[in-house]
């Protein structure tokens, strides 16, 4: 067994929220907290991605693991690079290796809603949906009809809304155009 990873026993409870966190943000807080809350789970893992197959080149890994750091706030929310370390690029791989690394330990896949319109293009998405509990916490620019996507049986928790996105933080501010001087 690898050293330093999370702990989690036998009966626990555990979210796992993946992402890029490119840069993390309060949304991202948000859905964590959310589903921590409602769903009574022991722990929330924030797993950083070491790159989403889905997106483009992210920042530096270390860069992004510390973003998450600064979201991921009080002890029931833990920030992980297990994904780099097990060498899983996707997620149905994760899943399969933490079954196998903690055994007895129930784990949640955590999303925002955002992400369900990309979710059949994950690699092995019906594994991925089969094998653990999927826990949708509503986002902006996302409706109920949206849950058309997702099996029934999966967790679909309403929420406040945050607006911040991890897209709209990495584009540049647009420098203020300086008016002409009247005289």
């Amino acid at each position: 067994m690898m050293r330093d990873l999370p702990l989690a026993f036998p009966g626990m409870k555990v979210g796992l929220f993946g992402g890029s966190f490119d840069p993390a943000h309060e949304g991202h807080a948000h859905v964590a907290e959310t589903a921590l809350k409602r769903l009574g789970l022991d722990k929330v893992w924030w797993l950083v991605s070491p790159q989403n197959p889905l997106k483009p080149k992210s920042s530096p890994f270390e860069q992004r693991v510390a973003s998450a750091r600064g979201q991921a706030h009080g002890r029931k929310m833990e920030v992980t690079d297990i994904e780099q370390r097990l060498g899983c690029a996707f997620t149905y791989q994760t899943l399969r290796a933490l079954k196998r690394l903690y055994p007895g330990v129930e784990f949640f896949l955590v999303m925002g809603a955002d992400n369900l319109a990309n979710f059949r293009k994950w690699r092995n998405w019906r594994e991925v949906a089969k094998s653990v509990p999927v826990v949708v916490v509503s986002r902006p620019g996302t409706s109920p009809a949206d849950r058309l996507c997702a099996p029934k049986d999966w967790i679909f928790l309403n929420a406040r809304f945050n607006r911040q996105s991890s897209t709209a933080l990495r584009k540049p501010k647009r420098a203020a155009v300086a008016k002409p001087r009247r005289k």
